[in-house]
């Protein structure tokens, strides 16, 4: 009896892992399909970049390079939510990172804090990974 009761947690545990599974695979989808459709706002941004006075394309500008990068983020997070694994992670955290600083940056203090985030990934990327598993560079 008690051996019936423990197969059935289990089962039910791995019902629950498939169902997890199967909506971060649906989560994926989601965002890939959502960033595909931002590619429109990418190709409208460019073409204004160029039809803009050198003035206020800096802006523009400044805005293609930030959906871009965020469009990357959301990119990543989707591959890190398929596969499960702690250098996607690490990826994610790095172009997160490295959108904050590009484009939101406003003093030396924001950018050296960055610098010091992204040297805490590539350390830990380094040190505390399994030899088997891919690294980030």
């Amino acid at each position: 009896m008690d051996n019936k009761h423990e197969d059935r947690i289990k089962n039910i545990k791995n019902l629950i892992e498939k169902l997890i599974i199967i909506i971060e695979i649906l989560l994926a989808l989601l965002i890939i399909f959502t960033v595909i459709l931002s590619i429109k706002d990418l190709i409208v941004l460019g073409i204004t970049v160029f039809t803009t006075e050198a003035n206020a394309s800096y802006e523009i500008l400044q805005g293609f390079l930030s959906h871009t990068l965020l469009l990357v983020v959301g990119l990543e997070l989707a591959i890190m939510l398929i596969s499960h694994s702690p250098g996607k992670v690490l990826q994610v955290i790095l172009y997160a990172i490295a959108r904050k600083m590009l484009i939101s940056s406003v003093n030396m203090t924001d950018i050296l804090l960055g610098v010091i985030a992204l040297a805490i990934i590539f350390i830990t990327d380094k040190y505390f990974h399994t030899k088997d598993v891919k690294r980030i560079l």
